[in-house]
């Protein structure tokens, strides 16, 4: 038998990592069981981290293509690679390994390099390469942090040659021409955009009927208008109905849908859901299943059907998001040793997505307040109007704020454009602080800055409210 934890950790993603850190400041004893040869997840070496550095070296190259109609020659060499654009990726994921493996040892947290597999709902089984158990570790708490992984349909061949998923599309063998992008979820709308960005003739095939339906309608309509002025094909409402390799030299790929369309291209990327890691778990031996995408349910406390096992990060669905997941490890944690700490705002969640251009909200939309029944006003500040859109050369986004139609205080915002993910975040203040459209508009901003664009929105919005009115609008537009 191995040694006796206060909490054991399996999986060194966002949550699992913030799990064990936050247990060892609690003068707990934690081990972390990582199965991957790094700690960090998906989130640090195959997801977040690398897409947004290619999505900066698109915007780069999209920057030049912009520069030529100012006069500004500059050209890219023909035999660049995926991994020339992605050299200072490396440089990144090498510095956040190092943060975070300084801060592990720094907390005395113990890291198990292996496979864990419950034995008993107090024992985890650490398995090697070979699949055999190397050690048993055992635990007062537990903490299941896996994440989620690309689904994979049976009757796909995800060959990494010419048919990839979000986790190996970054390892592309050469640069592509063309690329079929399979699923216009968040990391089929982002990766779209990147490589139409880098000049990729690109297909995306939409499932759903409609673009992210889970966004303002309004924002999603822009970031479809935007989408196709970047050259982006988007078809809707359609699904695969074969995926073959074509044999040419380069090999390319023939998609044939169910309505019909057939589409050609050198590479494919399928990105239509994911699934949560939970397979090899050996969950039957402690009493818990997942769902049919393997996903774990969970309480308000983060605690499964077992009471001293919890679950967070991606293992448990949505939001799926690094920094709730972060949260949501720190939080299963004070709830296990009942210690009482600041609990993250769940009510009023940034999201964002990294697509050219970025789009990102929080709070109400225009349909769920219209749902509820809540009267509300709109304020819109769009970058055509603001100086710093016209500099940077964004002229087709928009902020958009949701006031109380009677109180004017701020319900939702949603942002489509350059800086949205960063210019959110002054939103999210203004919401936890109950702010109106009237201290918002008050408020002065650096100039020339998009986050003036705040100040359009408000004012918008109070005129909006005075329509009918006998006060005169004071407010400077």
């Amino acid at each position: 038998m191995g040694e006796h934890f206060d909490l054991i950790v399996l999986g060194g993603g966002p949550a699992g990592e913030r799990a064990a850190i936050q247990a060892a400041k609690l003068n707990k004893r934690a081990a972390l069981v990582e199965k991957e040869r790094v700690v960090g997840g998906t989130c640090v070496n195959w997801g977040a981290i690398p897409s947004k550095t290619l999505r900066e070296s698109a915007l780069f190259v999209q920057g030049l293509s912009a520069r030529k109609q100012d006069g500004i020659q500059c050209e890219i060499g023909k035999d660049i690679s995926v991994q020339d654009f992605m050299h200072r990726e490396r440089l990144v994921v090498q510095r956040e390994l190092q943060l975070i493996n300084e801060a592990l040892d720094r907390w005395s947290v113990k890291l198990y390099k292996g496979h864990g597999e419950f034995v008993d709902a107090h024992t985890v089984a650490v398995r090697g390469v070979d699949d055999k158990a190397r050690l048993y570790l055992t635990g007062d708490f537990v903490v299941i942090a896996t994440g989620s992984s690309p689904s994979h349909p049976a009757d796909i061949d995800f060959d990494s040659a010419v048919v990839f998923d979000s986790a190996t599309i970054l390892a592309l063998p050469r640069m592509p021409r063309s690329i079929i992008v399979l699923g216009a979820g968040v990391i089929g709308v982002e990766y779209a955009s990147i490589f139409a960005a880098l000049g990729l003739e690109v297909t995306l095939i939409d499932t759903r009927p409609e673009l992210l339906p889970f966004l303002d309608r309004e924002s999603a309509g822009i970031l479809e208008r935007e989408l196709t002025r970047l050259g982006i094909v988007i078809t809707h409402g359609d699904h695969y109905q074969t995926i073959e390799k074509i044999a040419s030299d380069p090999p390319s790929v023939r998609l044939c849908t169910r309505n019909g369309n057939r589409h050609e291209a050198d590479v494919l990327l399928y990105c239509v859901g994911r699934d949560g890691n939970t397979a090899d778990l050996g969950l039957d031996c402690i009493g818990l299943s997942a769902n049919e995408r393997g996903l774990l349910s969970v309480n308000e406390h983060l605690q499964t059907e077992v009471s001293h096992i919890y679950a967070a990060g991606d293992v448990i669905g949505y939001p799926a998001l690094a920094s709730t997941s972060m949260e949501q490890g720190r939080l299963a944690v004070r709830h296990a040793f009942g210690v009482k700490g600041p609990k993250g705002d769940t009510e009023h969640l940034p999201f964002a997505i990294y697509a050219i251009p970025e789009v990102s909200y929080i709070g109400e939309n225009e349909e769920t307040l219209a749902a509820r029944g809540i009267p509300f006003l709109v304020g819109r500040g769009r970058y055509e109007l603001n100086p710093r859109g016209q500099i940077i050369g964004d002229t087709g986004g928009l902020l958009k704020l949701l006031f109380h139609q009677e109180t004017l205080q701020l319900l939702g915002v949603h942002v489509v454009g350059s800086a949205a993910s960063e210019l959110v975040h002054i939103g999210q203040a203004f919401l936890q602080c109950r702010a109106t459209a009237i201290q918002i508009a008050e408020t002065l901003y650096n100039y020339p800055t998009l986050s003036d664009l705040y100040r359009h929105a408000a004012v918008d919005a109070w005129i909006a409210s005075q329509k009918g009115s006998d006060h005169p609008v004071l407010l400077a537009r």
